[in-house]
């Protein structure tokens, strides 16, 4: 995924970092050893924030947690979860952490050492010049014609069924939700111009309490450090997290135990649709999976080759059958 990445971009040594303010405090995040000590008001060293951790953390089992909840308090103990997780996911998702799947909190994980990293990946950093430059030189081929401003809904009709066709919209829509309308979040942006030069330190500022109805600010200045910028002003941009409407562009899956059953069914009828009509399914709405970029990247590369390729190669299927 990497070399593929950058065949098209220089990247920059950017390393994520996030912060989160509860009660008026800043502290980072994930929760690591400075989480720990500062939110406890003392510093503690590996061992000992195991042991408060484990003491703490006895009230539910990691294996056998059945929801969010009981899996944030079995990493972490309730003093922490009710502190950085509770709050800012009720926000996040609008959902209470006992009705969102244990599997949301495997997403951030516990770090016995002051490592605040976001990722922990081996590599790391962001285009240069910026995703769309990345993204028009990806497309810069003459073998691919870029149109924009087209319903897929409304021209599939003239596309032909030997053909695959890779759809990354909303799963659900394109059943027209025969099965029930999957549960989708969106974000609301409030962008402003302040009259600083820095506004808050870093790029990314979450805010736990739940009387804050913002789940985050960015500050952009901060992702591009190597850049000039002006010193007299600077750009935040407020993330309101909701549930997504129907005319609304969805981001990511919520995946309720509702949800889950109904995507059972549209996955069978994606299958379908992928034996009569060459439609494959991709991405995170497509798929209805909460994919981060690596990971997209990765899973188109290996639908193309393990899909894609060996139907025009090999006269098979694009389920991988052989075709008769």
């Amino acid at each position: 995924v990497w070399e593929y990445a950058k065949r098209f971009t220089d990247f920059t040594g950017y390393q994520h970092r996030v912060f989160i303010v509860h009660r008026g405090k800043v502290h980072t995040m994930p929760i690591n050893l400075g989480t720990i000590s500062s939110f406890f008001g003392k510093y503690v060293t590996p061992d000992q924030a195991r042991a408060l951790i484990a003491e703490q953390a006895g009230e539910f089992d990691v294996v056998e947690a059945r929801n969010l909840e009981e899996k944030a308090i079995a990493l972490i103990g309730r003093p922490l979860y009710e502190a950085f997780i509770r709050g800012y996911t009720k926000k996040q998702w609008q959902t209470d952490p006992t009705d969102l799947p244990a599997s949301v909190i495997a997403r951030l994980p516990v770090r016995y050492n002051f490592d605040n990293r976001y990722f922990s990946d081996r590599f790391e950093g962001l285009p240069v010049d910026g995703y769309t430059a990345w993204l028009q030189r990806m497309a810069d081929h003459p073998n691919i014609d870029v149109q924009l401003g087209i319903d897929y809904f409304a021209a599939r009709g003239g596309l032909p069924e030997s053909l695959p066709t890779v759809y990354t919209g909303a799963l659900d829509r394109y059943f027209d939700y025969s099965e029930g309308a999957l549960g989708w979040r969106t974000l609301d942006f409030e962008r402003e111009v302040l009259p600083v030069g820095d506004f808050q330190g870093t790029s990314v500022m979450n805010y736990a309490d739940e009387d804050v109805p913002f789940t985050r600010i960015h500050e952009f200045r901060h992702f591009h450090p190597e850049r000039d910028y002006r010193t007299d002003r600077t750009v935040i941009f407020r993330e309101y997290s909701r549930f997504a409407d129907r005319d609304d562009e969805p981001y990511y899956p919520i995946n309720t135990a509702e949800d889950r059953d109904m995507v059972i069914r549209y996955r069978k009828l994606a299958d379908r649709e992928t034996q009569s009509r060459s439609v494959l399914f991709g991405g995170r709405l497509g798929t209805y999976k909460y994919l981060d970029m690596h990971m997209a990247i990765g899973s188109a590369l290996s639908m193309f080759d393990n899909r894609i390729q060996p139907y025009f190669t090999e006269g098979r299927a694009l389920d991988g059958r052989w075709e008769d």
